[in-house]
């Protein structure tokens, strides 16, 4: 995510010829030298606008709103104003995103400062979308813990402010904290991050116990990160968390909708860093297609779920010749050679250059995750054919053990010569 120090001049997408404002219909930068900017879901010349006629705008919306009512209600303010472009009705994104929450909150402090959800609203959505590892933006997260802290404590002395919202205040003041990644931070995040877990376990309301597990995840990853270890893998209770929340996202807004995408993207990294290849593959395979038809190629949440696509195709093997990874092209040979190349995750292939070679299958490794094909069975015969990850090696037995596609089908222990990589999977039996 940008950071504060980067310019809102960056345009993410660079405006056709003739493209104009929307907003004052004006082509090129503005008076002020603020260029046209989008970054959203439209396409063509459309959505196109200056910072300032956005934010502009955005501020006239609020304070109609505000004649009419609406901040008595103070449930009722629609960041949407601020945070999506009106007319393809999608979040923005990058650092146009980051520029518009910077925006909303110096106006609602400005014009709203009394309103407390409204304030706590903003507060919430500038703080989520800063990067604890900048300077610039920690000092800013800083000051905006300070003051959800104080507004909290302003509520209570009136009347005790709803569970959810005191909740939410840890919560987000938890994970930036977490963010930021210093030993004293760390501590912070585990203290908002428990008594944010504490609020739910108490509430009583079955919506809000659904995040008490997510929020024990984090405190586990805090607990870890001040230990001095990595991060927990992710287990399989993590991942029905994930897709609990995936699905809740579908049936509140369905499959087009930027939030379930980015949560969709969220559920295949799981599914990837917990070595279910293939279900992350098929998962991917529809959220490419979906991102890039509605949201466009250049959409942030397209790239990034492409990204992951991409990963996904690699299929790392060891060579126990040498004990390092390289990446598996095909096999050659009748199935009796692999063809192979040293693996760079970090840098495309330049397959005009490199060079390949090929080595026999009895002496290359499966990586774990590796999606591979059941081959040569005698025994279970009726299992040839069929596809699935390999998840671990059973050093007693001396075989793989592979998780099956086929979710009727239990685990099996496979030797490793009755396993073949599949490098392109085949379309699914059954498409749900």
């Amino acid at each position: 995510m940008s950071s504060a120090s980067q310019s809102t001049s960056v345009v993410s997408i660079t405006p056709p010829d003739g493209a104009s404002c929307w907003l004052c219909l004006e082509e090129g930068p503005d008076d002020s030298g603020a260029p046209l900017v989008r970054d959203c879901s439209c396409r063509g010349h459309s959505g196109f606008a200056h910072l300032p006629c956005r934010v502009k705008y955005a501020e006239s919306k609020i304070k109609d709103l505000a004649k009419r009512g609406a901040h008595i209600m103070s449930n009722m303010f629609d960041g949407k104003i601020f945070e999506h472009c009106p007319n393809c009705k999608q979040e923005y994104q990058n650092d146009l995103y980051y520029d518009m929450t910077k925006a909303q909150l110096a106006f609602i402090e400005r014009e709203f400062i009394e309103v407390d959800r409204w304030y706590l609203r903003a507060l919430k959505r500038r703080i989520l979308i800063l990067d604890g590892e900048k300077e610039a933006d920690r000092i800013e997260g800083e000051e905006i813990s300070a003051k959800m802290l104080t507004r909290i404590d302003k509520m209570k002395n009136s009347s005790d402010p709803p569970l959810h919202v005191l909740a939410g205040v840890y919560l987000d003041i938890g994970r930036f904290n977490f963010s930021v990644g210093t030993n004293r931070c760390l501590e912070k995040a585990k203290y908002y991050l428990e008594k944010a877990r504490d609020i739910f376990k108490t509430s009583g309301d079955r919506e809000l116990q659904l995040m008490v597990k997510s929020i024990e995840g984090n405190i586990a990853a805090v607990e870890e990160r001040l230990s001095g270890g990595s991060l927990p893998k992710k287990t399989e209770s993590d991942l029905s968390d994930f897709r609990v929340r995936y699905n809740c996202l579908l049936q509140a807004f369905g499959t087009h909708d930027v939030r379930s995408i980015r949560m969709g993207s969220h559920l295949a990294s799981g599914l990837s860093l917990a070595n279910h290849t293939i279900e992350a593959s098929r998962l991917l395979d529809r959220l490419v297609i979906i991102s890039r038809r509605v949201h466009g190629s250049d959409h942030k949440e397209t790239k990034n779920a492409e990204l992951w696509w991409q990963r996904l195709q690699l299929r790392c093997v060891v060579w126990i010749r040498t004990d390092e990874m390289y990446q598996a092209l095909r096999y050659e040979n009748d199935g009796k050679s692999c063809v192979m190349v040293p693996s760079n995750l970090d840098a495309s292939r330049n397959v005009d250059d490199e060079e390949t070679f090929s080595v026999p299958i009895s002496e290359i490794l499966f990586s774990l995750g590796t999606p591979v094909m059941l081959h040569g069975l005698k025994k279970a015969a009726h299992l040839n054919g069929e596809i699935g990850d390999v998840r671990e090696y059973c050093k007693l037995s001396d075989r793989w053990v592979v998780h099956l596609e086929d979710k009727n089908l239990k685990p099996v222990k496979v030797k490793h010569e009755n396993l073949r990589i599949v490098f392109d999977l085949p379309d699914p039996k059954n498409l749900d």
